[in-house]
This record gives structure tokens, C-alpha cells and sequence, in this order.
């Protein structure tokens, strides 16, 4: 088989072909010094596309756990919702938590139900703050800028009746605030 050379392939054709076809990288290395042999690599790659793998029987039994593992921890139920909570939203974002001295941003997933806002970590089963949509008592959208001070970003504001502050940093901040704004009683109608 010659080698050809198409004029008009580009880095997608290349990217397109490895990944249907794949690719085997074979190589031996011996680094020396004053021709004494110190150390020795045998590097032996596969790259392709998961299909490809499989096709040929690379990492069959390590996709068979993946999906095993998904397929298990996808259909587990979460403990902290109750039989008669249904979640409206679930976005991933983190929430600013500050203890002492120690201060950061915590990822989670946000979980907006008919009755609460619940912070919760998957991989700690752990629910790191939650609030019944009746004790929120305001909302407010504020831009801070990010550690490199030339960044902004959203982060919502969420104060709760006994008026401490809880702020909430995800891609989808807008879509949060106008889900918790649907049973919000307004400021206005309030009976304190």
C-alpha cells in the first residue's frame, strides 16, 4: 500500500480518521550517558475511538464497568427528597462557603423542588445547605469580578428571613433565581 497525500485534508480529516481507524504508537527509548544505559521506556499506545476499541477488543471489560457503574449511581435515589417533593430544576454550580479562615467556593448540584432549594455533593452524599422556598427572603443578582480581576461573573444573592447570606456562583444563576421566583410571596405582600 503507497502512502498518498491529499492537498486538501485538514486536522478534522486527520482527527476523523484516527479516531475511526486508530492509531498504534510503538516506540523504545534508552536514555544514556557517556554510552552507559541508565534508563529504558517501552511505550506501547493505542489511540481510536471507543467504538473502534471495542470493535477490536481494547478495554472491553473497563467499558462494561463504566456502564455498569453509570447505570447504577444514574437510577439511585436521592435520599434527601421527600415522597411529596418534585425537583423543578437540578443544575451543577457551587456555593461560597466561609468558616474561620477558610474560605472558598464548593461545587455541588442545586436542587430547586416545589418546597426548597437543596446544595447537595454527590460524591460526599453529602447536603451541604438547603432552605424551604418560604424562608427565602430576597434574590438579587450581583456581578463580582473573578480572581484574575478582569473577569466578571453573576453570583445570586439569597438572603434568608433571619437575614443571612448565601451565595450561589452556576452557569445556569439566572435560571435558578426566576425557578425560586415562581413561589416567592413579593416583598410587598409580606405579613410580618
Amino acid at each position: 500500500m503507497e502512502p498518498t497525500r491529499d492537498s486538501n485534508a485538514t486536522l478534522v480529516d486527520l482527527l476523523d480518521r484516527i479516531l475511526d481507524k486508530g492509531l498504534i504508537l510503538n516506540a523504545d527509548l534508552i536514555i544514556s550517558v557517556a554510552g552507559v544505559p541508565l534508563l529504558g521506556v517501552n511505550l506501547r499506545a493505542a489511540l481510536a475511538g471507543m467504538e473502534t476499541m471495542l470493535k477490536f477488543g481494547v478495554m472491553q471489560d473497563w467499558d462494561q464497568k463504566t456502564r455498569a457503574w453509570e447505570t447504577k449511581h444514574r437510577n439511585k435515589p436521592l435520599p434527601f427528597i421527600k415522597a411529596d417533593e418534585k425537583i423543578e430544576l437540578k443544575v451543577y454550580g457551587s456555593f461560597y462557603y466561609s468558616n474561620g479562615i477558610y474560605e472558598t467556593w464548593k461545587p455541588c448540584h442545586f436542587y430547586v423542588t416545589n418546597m426548597r432549594l437543596v446544595l447537595y455533593r454527590s460524591d460526599f452524599e453529602e447536603v451541604v445547605f438547603q432552605i424551604t422556598r418560604d424562608n427565602i427572603k430576597s434574590l438579587e443578582l450581583k456581578e463580582e469580578k473573578m480572581l484574575d480581576k478582569n473577569t466578571k461573573r453573576q453570583i445570586l444573592y439569597l438572603i434568608d428571613k433571619e437575614e443571612r447570606l448565601t451565595r450561589i456562583n452556576s452557569v445556569s444563576v439566572n435560571q435558578i433565581k426566576e425557578v425560586l421566583e415562581r413561589k416567592m410571596i413579593p416583598q410587598e405582600a409580606r405579613i410580618e
